[in-house]
């Protein structure tokens, strides 16, 4: 690659998109909105041979044949505006990185479930002798998959990331699910749906889009499509033993249920959909092997500790409402559920139903504590505790249990009033689980 290429964002997508370019041989120019970067970044681009600069996107930015854009990056940046006032190309990471990332692809985006069904692929594919780059949202940036020699490139896609997407096709395009999240980026329901499905609709010899059947009108078909719960057509569907691939030729069995230790019936729907995906690409990969070593990414209704009878649960990555629904509903049993932190603009009516119909008591904390509160009230929900701290709510949650409940930490909100993370936030729950006196 020759020319002048600028990146816009420093974070880990970024710095590997530079660092690609540069190999390629095209002159790389970086901008971020942060004051400064960590002097490890600096070194990194210093040693590259990569510019940047810091504190806002100066008209630099735009001296460049070529815009890149990072993960994030939001269609409203200075930096982009200043480039389509140029007429200067914008390109997402995605597409830019699209003609480098090597052997067959597989893409799985949706609202909730992405990380584990990604992670659940790039473990069933190594079980059976692949060699794989499993990147994107799930931690490891697209561009560290680029120009590798590996037989499958499994990738989680966010809906930031989908959205500059204008040409990528993998060979399978898979869709967890649809709820509203990530509003305030999107501006509205319908345009997150839409950069959500800009993944699919487009023809390719093999394609195959793998969606649940609620969710299936939504999609453009192109390529071949398999429903989870459809009634016809290529289908996955489960019994009380077995979870099942149907199509023209057959019924093929892709599990036995017993081999799934994942906790919820969400996680049953991601194991089925990613056996789905490999028996599509490959007929030999079913029955699946190797289901039962596989670990599932922490804080996704992650099992804590069992004490006194009662089960602690981390799902800490649950940030949306949708996500706290399904995890309410996917755990048998009675719970108290810990809800609360910074908001992402959605509305709790539906969450405090389910609360509602699922739950024994309420543990709030965070900045949306009060329009939690509220809708909670207005559904009839009587038992609810307000805190102030991790520690008091473990405390609380210590003792309101009783033996038999579940503690669930899925707070359909994200850490960023009191923590730098989602992890941050759920490994401080689990350290003090751990510590309560056996």
């Amino acid at each position: 690659m020759a020319g002048r290429i600028t990146v816009v964002g420093a974070g880990v997508s970024g710095q590997a998109i530079a660092l690609w370019a540069k190999k390629l041989g095209a002159s790389v120019f970086v901008t971020d909105m942060k004051k400064e970067l960590a002097p490890e970044i600096c070194l990194g681009f210093r040693n590259a041979g990569i510019e940047w600069e810091t504190g806002g996107h100066s008209p630099r930015c735009c001296e460049c044949d070529q815009m890149v854009v990072s993960s994030g990056v939001s269609p409203a940046s200075e930096a982009v505006k200043q480039a389509e006032g140029r007429g200067i190309p914008v390109v997402g990471e995605l597409e830019f990185l699209a003609p480098w990332l090597p052997g067959k692809t597989i893409a799985v985006t949706g609202t909730n479930g992405k990380t584990t069904t990604t992670a659940l692929l790039g473990h069933l594919l190594r079980c059976r002798g692949q060699s794989v780059a499993v990147v994107g949202n799930i931690g490891e940036p697209l561009a560290n998959a680029a120009g590798t020699a590996v037989d499958y490139t499994v990738m989680e896609l966010s809906s930031f990331q989908l959205h500059w997407n204008k040409s990528f096709t993998p060979q399978v395009a898979l869709l967890t699910n649809l709820a509203p999240d990530h509003i305030d980026w999107h501006g509205s329901y319908e345009n997150y749906v839409a950069d959500k499905l800009k993944v699919f609709g487009r023809p390719g010899k093999g394609n195959w889009e793998i969606v649940q059947a609620r969710d299936a009108a939504l999609v453009p078909s192109g390529g071949s499509v398999c429903t989870l719960g459809g009634t016809e057509g290529t289908r996955i569907y489960w019994d009380d033993q077995a979870v099942w691939l149907e199509r023209d030729s057959g019924r093929e069995k892709l599990f036995d249920r017993s081999q799934l230790s994942l906790v919820g019936q969400h996680n049953l729907e991601n194991a089925a959909m990613a056996g789905a995906a490999l028996a599509l690409i490959d007929k030999s990969f079913a029955p699946l092997q190797g289901l039962s070593d596989f670990l599932p990414p922490p804080h996704r209704c992650q099992l804590v500790r069992v004490r006194r009878g009662v089960t602690w649960v981390d799902d800490s990555k649950g940030t949306n409402v949708a996500s706290t629904r399904t995890a309410l509903e996917g755990i048998d049993g009675p719970k108290i559920i810990i809800l609360g932190g910074k908001g992402k603009g959605e509305k709790y009516e539906t969450l405090a139903q389910t609360v509602k119909a699922r739950a024994r008591n309420v543990i709030l904390i965070g900045a949306e504590s009060d329009k939690i509160e509220a809708a909670l009230r207005e559904a009839g929900v009587q038992s609810i505790h307000r805190t102030s701290c991790m520690e008091e709510v473990v405390s609380t949650a210590d003792g309101l249990a009783r033996p038999g409940d579940t503690v669930l930490l899925s707070p359909a909100c994200t850490s960023w009033d009191m923590y730098q993370s989602y992890e941050q936030r759920g490994d401080h729950f689990k350290r003090l689980v751990m510590a309560l006196p056996d």
